[in-house]
């Protein structure tokens, strides 16, 4: 059986228009990246039929969901798996597990011991008699993840179902899911602000802004090359945002080096994105700047400057301190035209 999710999607909101058109093989899997309030949890609500379109269709793989018709939400065998659990309070966890099931007719005494095997596979073999609030945050997520792959989904939506969990608990979680969605068979969209996910989970990356697509390519093209200040963020890279002029980048207070694609031409809004490791800093250098902030994550310093620029560096060298004056040296800058208008939060490194 095909499960094929082909969508037009048209909602209007108050502050702008979703228009996305989303294509994903069976079995597949897209990842929807964008900042606060680009549309992407609005994608899918539409696709869960909890969120009405203004114009458009939904289909997977026979099954037209939307269209001519609309396919209420309980048949159209499309789970929505949001960040914060909704877990039904009157019943017990195996219950909540086996409640999908038992809705698609599977008997209850089978759906109950279905509901134990789900539990046993996520570590929590002896809370099923338990009510949810007497769970944590974290227990209450897997149970979710647990309860949504036993009602066995066509189409599976994620909206970044793995933030409440522990950082012991987290990488479990993500091996289950991923084996269980391979074994399925199961369609998937997925709503991610960390790239490491959509690059373990997605073969293509749609990025949205205000509700349009923005950005719609492979994971490793988009650490490789981004193609907005949001996607450079999120892959990592200090982005700078200014005027191009004669090889550089021209902010409010810095003349910044950089490599521009031939589109570029004097005069254009551009955004730079250079990754930390390509930035060097000391007492000379090319862009004279002032430390706004250092950090140390794994065993390496992160040096970032006023400009917006962030330097890596091992954390045996002597390290700067905020608002110490410092130099930066930019080694490879991509430099791109800035098609979309900057966000204060795209302005540093993500």
């Amino acid at each position: 059986m095909s499960r094929e999710l082909v969508a037009t999607l048209e909602v209007k909101r108050a502050a702008f228009t979703v228009a996305v058109d989303i294509a994903v093989p069976s079995g597949g899997c897209v990842a929807l990246l964008g900042p606060n309030g680009s549309g992407k949890s609005t994608v899918l609500g539409a696709l869960a039929g909890l969120v009405p379109l203004t114009a458009g269709a939904v289909r997977v793989g026979d099954r037209v969901l939307d269209g001519d018709a609309h396919m209420p939400p309980d048949r159209r065998r499309v789970t929505l798996l949001e960040q914060k659990p909704r877990l039904f309070p009157h019943l017990s966890v195996a219950d909540n597990i086996a409640f999908g099931p038992i809705a698609q007719g599977t008997p209850r005494r089978e759906a109950l011991a279905l509901a134990r095997e789900w539990l046993r596979r996520i570590g929590l073999s002896d809370v099923g008699r338990r009510r949810p609030e007497r769970l944590s945050g974290g227990q209450q997520q897997r149970v979710a993840i647990a309860r949504a792959l036993a009602a066995e989904p066509d189409v599976l939506l994620l909206d970044e179902p793995f933030a409440a969990l522990d950082a012991t608990s987290a990488p479990i979680i993500r091996r289950l899911l991923a084996d269980e969605l391979s074994r399925t068979g199961t369609t998937c969209v997925l709503v991610t602000h960390d790239l490491s996910d959509a690059w373990q989970w997605a073969s293509r990356c749609i990025v949205l802004d205000a509700g349009r697509v923005v950005e719609d390519a492979a994971p490793a093209h988009i650490v490789a090359s981004p193609a907005t200040p949001f996607s450079a963020a999120l892959a990592g890279y200090s982005v700078i945002h200014g005027r191009w002029a004669d090889g550089t980048v021209i902010t409010d207070d810095h003349v910044i080096p950089g490599d521009a694609g031939g589109d570029v031409r004097d005069g254009d809004p551009v955004f730079g994105a250079v990754a930390p490791r390509d930035v060097g800093f000391g007492e000379s250098g090319v862009v004279a700047d002032r430390v706004r902030a250092v950090s140390v994550r794994a065993g390496r310093a992160y040096v970032e400057g006023e400009s917006g620029l962030v330097a890596e560096a091992p954390v045996t060298v002597d390290l700067p301190t905020a608002g110490q004056s410092v130099w930066l040296t930019p080694h490879r800058m991509i430099v791109r035209r800035a098609s979309v208008q900057p966000r204060s939060s795209e302005s540093r490194t993500a």
